[in-house]
């Protein structure tokens, strides 16, 4: 009689699969890392893009016991959101064991990769790891003590009074001192005792040192904010001129417009759609009837984000500076200048009694259900930060 050996199943899983997944679920990380200050992104999309990581973390749970081998190379490897993938995924499996992995990789990891550690540490539980990021942020290499209050900020456990913060913050590398400012951004408490060093950081050279500070100093509320994003914001900081646009009281929106026009393309249109008021609508209808194609087109998006009106017309290729470049043309989308017109005259009234405008809603004192479904998540934070700079802490977007 012929006999049948029954299968051997050595895995409750595919291997290949956990593989996929955890590749997945860095390219989705970075992927809502780049959305999150995005104009065009919108809060179901960001809801989505955060439903489509969870899926892929439970498809890496899965392994259970196993998980920690396979994720090996990523928890030790040199690329920010690999580590993440491989730390957040162990991090949430509850296992001691998975912790203890992912803490020993932090203290020896460096350079990037130790960002990716902290966005784990700051999204996932604290139970198993709290008492190791406090020893971190007192008794650890500068590197891993910011990295460590990122994620002690992000769990509402950082203490903004540790003598720590201080030399931190002051600290001349350009990938510390960011992540402490970030930190502190998340809390939702107090102000420190002790006044936060704002002018060095923002007399500084290093660029994202200055958009961390402000930021700061914008949730936080400070009364002189505007006044020192408007002079960043002549002196051509991309930071300042940010913050001014969003910040741009309506008597001086013909002046922000006067210093935005002075921009490169798109950040010209940008500032502008950024803006909101009236007289920047006005201005990129101006700016669409330009015979710069580039501008033109640019102005388009920008009137679009404004009013939540389409003009989309004509598309035309770009003059190629290099011949290789002649069979891959650049393509853009002109304006229909007739029809943006006619919208012109059928909405100018309405808009100028607005305050300010985003994708056709009325930001200047509501954010109604709708428009949350229907603006970026630039404008939603801005509103945000509109009420916080008038006494009112609404929200803050998330730090990781």
């Amino acid at each position: 009689m012929v006999a049948i050996a029954p299968l051997v199943r050595r895995h409750r899983f595919i291997p290949e699969r956990i593989a996929l997944h955890a590749e997945e679920l860095a390219y989705l990380w970075q992927r809502r890392r780049a959305s999150l200050r995005s104009p065009d992104v919108t809060l179901p999309d960001l809801t989505y893009l955060q439903e489509r990581i969870e899926a892929h973390l439970q498809g890496l749970l899965v392994a259970g016991d196993e998980l920690a081998p396979l994720l090996d190379a990523f928890l030790h490897g040199d690329q920010r959101d690999e580590a993440f993938a491989a730390a957040w995924a162990l991090l949430r499996s509850a296992l001691p064991g998975n912790a203890r992995k992912v803490l020993e990789a932090f203290a020896a990891a460096g350079g990037p990769e130790l960002e990716g550690f902290a966005d784990a540490l700051a999204t996932a539980p604290a139970t198993l790891t709290a008492a190791t990021l406090q020893a971190a942020l007192a008794h650890g290499s500068p590197a891993h003590a910011a990295a460590a209050a990122l994620a002690l900020g992000c769990q509402r456990l950082l203490d903004a009074r540790s003598p720590r913060l201080a030399g931190l913050l002051l600290d001349a590398s350009p990938s510390i001192a960011p992540l402490v400012w970030r930190a502190l951004r998340a809390l939702d408490g107090p102000p420190a005792a002790a006044p936060l060093p704002f002018g060095e950081a923002l007399r500084g050279p290093s660029k994202t040192l200055r958009q961390a500070a402000l930021d700061v100093a914008v949730w936080r509320g400070e009364a002189w904010v505007l006044d020192v994003a408007r002079q960043l914001a002549a002196e051509g900081d991309e930071a300042g001129l940010g913050w001014y646009a969003a910040l741009c009281p309506a008597d001086e929106q013909h002046a922000a417009l006067a210093l935005f026009a002075g921009r490169p393309v798109p950040q010209r249109t940008a500032l502008a759609a950024r803006l909101g008021q009236p007289a920047a609508i006005e201005a990129v209808l101006a700016w669409m009837a330009d015979p710069d194609p580039v501008l033109a087109a640019a102005a388009a998006q920008a009137w679009e984000q404004l009013t939540g009106l389409s003009v989309e017309g004509e598309r035309r290729a770009l003059p190629a500076a290099d011949p290789l470049e002649q069979d891959f043309p650049v393509m853009v989308c002109l304006p229909d200048l007739a029809r943006a017109r006619q919208q012109w005259d059928a909405h100018r009234e309405r808009w100028f009694a607005g305050g300010r405008w985003c994708r056709g809603f009325d930001l200047q004192t509501t954010l109604t259900s709708e428009a949350q479904h229907r603006v970026g998540l630039q404008a939603r934070w801005d509103f945000a930060a509109r009420a916080a700079q008038a006494g009112t802490r609404l929200l803050v977007p998330p730090v990781v």
